[in-house]
């Protein structure tokens, strides 16, 4: 019981107000609004245009505007992440956490680096990078009800977010930090297949979750997936079905007929399991091991 209490005070603290950050734009005590029930939403981000030389000072405007709405679109998407009603909740939405941080990270590195403030670029980036792996050791020690090894990490959590507000200002894109500009570059959707090639990159073997947003059986599966890829280090991406974009051509690659479906992949996007129907984080784990 004692335990347990200790859970309830400092869980919500240490992801509430740390780990949910999310550019300084939620505070303590500020939780997100809304939900979308879409536990997979693709990170949004922009492709600036490279087609011809520009000066300078124009390119890193419009670099700068593309970190805008890369800064925009992670703020919406994390906004459609659940407040926690309970302590099972946290388990859930740090595995949203990660799943975000960790397509966050290589749509920051589509961008490229702005002419001027490169290094700054560069700090930004390897504070996304952290960000994300910190997110994942979060994640693993909360599995392992480790809450003193999360509490010590707590300062340098904290340190991170401060770090990346001001990295964001200091690269000019300081606007998209305020809630009421949030959104206001245009975006667009980066596909499924990008972020398998980034986590296959980063982490040799991906988890792919073909489901339907809405669906309880399917957001069931959609956790017990997210949290097999992450106990078991791999990557994890999801697709949501109903995208018949962002879905079509994977599905018709693979002979997806239904969903929830589970492909896990390595490098070189050699197919070594499918698994369709019902399976626990354990059959997860144990399938990205034989991979």
């Amino acid at each position: 019981m004692a335990s347990q209490l200790r859970l309830q005070v400092v869980i919500p603290l240490a992801f509430l107000g740390l780990l949910g950050a999310a550019f300084g734009v939620y505070t303590m005590g500020k939780a997100p609004s809304g939900g979308s029930g879409d536990p997979g939403a693709p990170l949004i981000t922009t492709h600036p245009d490279k087609t011809k030389p520009k000066p300078a000072s124009q390119a890193t405007d419009d670099w700068v505007k593309s970190l805008e709405a890369w800064c925009g679109g992670f703020q919406a998407q994390y906004a459609k992440i659940d407040e926690p009603q309970v302590l099972a909740d946290y388990e859930s939405i740090v595995g949203e956490y990660v799943e975000l941080w960790d397509a966050a990270q290589p749509a920051f590195i589509k961008l490229g680096l702005p002419p001027q403030k490169k290094a700054t670029a560069l700090a930004l980036r390897r504070n996304i990078d952290e960000t994300a792996s910190e997110l994942r050791w979060v994640f693993n020690r909360f599995q392992a009800l480790d809450i003193s090894s999360i509490e010590n990490r707590l300062e340098e959590l904290d340190a991170l977010d401060k770090e990346r507000v001001a990295l964001t200002r200091q690269l000019g894109a300081g606007q998209c930090l305020d809630e009421k500009n949030k959104g206001v570059a245009r975006v667009a959707i980066q596909q499924a297949p990008l972020l398998i090639n980034s986590q296959l990159q980063r982490y040799g073997k991906v988890v792919v979750l073909f489901y339907e947003p809405g669906a309880t059986y399917d957001a069931i599966q959609t956790r017990e997936a997210r949290a097999g890829a992450l106990l078991a280090h791999a990557g994890f991406v999801s697709v949501n079905v109903s995208k018949n974009r962002e879905a079509g051509q994977l599905a018709s690659q693979y002979n997806v007929l239904e969903s929830p479906t589970v492909l896990i992949f390595t490098r070189g996007h050699s197919l070594k399991a499918r698994i369709e129907g019902f399976y626990d984080r354990t059959a997860i784990v144990q399938a990205v091991k034989n991979a």
